[in-house]
């Protein structure tokens, strides 16, 4: 534990400032992606009907344009309301958007991932297709899903706890087919805290970024230095399995190197993502949650915070550039 605080400390100087935000810049696991018609930048969140928002850039200002699926979900999840909706992650396939998102009871496996189709991503425009058909399974949780194309076919990757990471084979991008779930990630240590996982390709590999740590109800003693959120990656040849660390430890095997922890006012940073943006390059984005907020007490999932870095590449691996 001792190893693992100082080892956060001399961290906490050696990254640059978090990336710029104007307006509205509450998140809490966002999804951003930009709209091919008019390369409108869209941010989605956590929240009552899925919390939207837009802005012309990475930068802001960032607007709230509403929910994208006001009248919630159609999937039923016991002791959980249809609009308290989780995780999105939004893709552009086919002429149309996809947005995967959670029905969850924190805590438990109670949990189904949907999935919601539009043309345009504005607020009301999304037509919900229920849940894709992961089935129940205890080695994993049903949560914070991610897609990704590899050699033609979709993939679904997600969990949280329990195994920890997992991925999946999609028919469709709507459904599932008949093949089974298997194991990406795992932690042995910290009662298997991997979870929000987002997978990219860059050059021959494929990296998977997670978030790894205590994500939340932060108070100005809770949790313990260093067991906060940070961000760690793995990489491999394939997308499908086979992903090590830098020192080339299986991530299966409680591998993983450390992409982002926290440092100045930034907090707990995790659920992220990456986008390709026309000026910057490879961006990624997260929530954060402000020091200086849970320095007073903390307030909830309203403490949650946008921001981003520009990615840098060396031997093969990205690390976070100052903006």
């Amino acid at each position: 534990m001792f190893a693992l605080f100082f080892f956060f400390i001399a961290l906490a100087c050696a990254y640059p400032n978090r990336g710029a935000c104007t307006g509205d810049c509450w998140t809490h696991d966002p999804s951003m992606i930009q709209r091919k018609s008019d390369g409108k930048y869209f941010r989605f969140a956590t929240g009552t009907g899925v919390n939207t928002m837009t802005s012309p850039s990475v930068k802001g200002p960032w607007t709230d344009v509403g929910s994208a699926l006001p009248n919630g979900s159609s999937i039923t999840v016991s002791g959980v309301s249809s609009s308290d909706i989780w995780a999105p992650d939004v893709h552009y396939q086919n002429n149309q958007y996809y947005m995967y998102y959670v029905l969850s009871q924190i805590g438990t496996q109670n949990s189904e991932i949907g999935v919601a189709t539009s043309k345009t991503m504005e607020p009301g425009s999304w037509t919900d297709h229920g849940s894709v058909g992961i089935p129940a399974n205890s080695e994993y949780n049903r949560i914070d899903p991610n897609w990704i194309e590899i050699d033609g076919k979709n993939y679904l990757n997600f969990g949280s706890f329990w195994q920890d990471i997992h991925q999946i084979e999609m028919e469709t991008p709507l459904k599932v087919g008949s093949s089974a779930a298997y194991q990406l990630s795992y932690n042995a240590t910290l009662n298997h805290r991997e979870e929000g996982s987002f997978m990219f390709k860059n050059g021959d590999f494929y990296y998977l970024l997670y978030s790894d740590g205590i994500a939340g109800r932060y108070t100005a003693t809770y949790p313990a230095q260093g067991e906060e959120y940070h961000i760690m990656v793995c990489r491999s040849t394939t997308g499908t399995g086979g992903f090590v660390d830098k020192d080339g430890t299986a991530c299966t095997n409680t591998g993983g190197s450390l992409l982002l922890a926290s440092h100045g006012q930034v907090y707990g940073p995790g659920g992220q993502g990456v986008v390709n943006d026309n000026d910057l390059g490879l961006v990624m984005y997260y929530h954060y949650y402000p020091l200086a907020t849970k320095e007073a007490g903390g307030k909830g999932n309203a403490g949650y915070m946008y921001s981003w870095n520009e990615l840098g590449w060396e031997n093969g691996w990205p690390y976070v550039k100052a903006t």
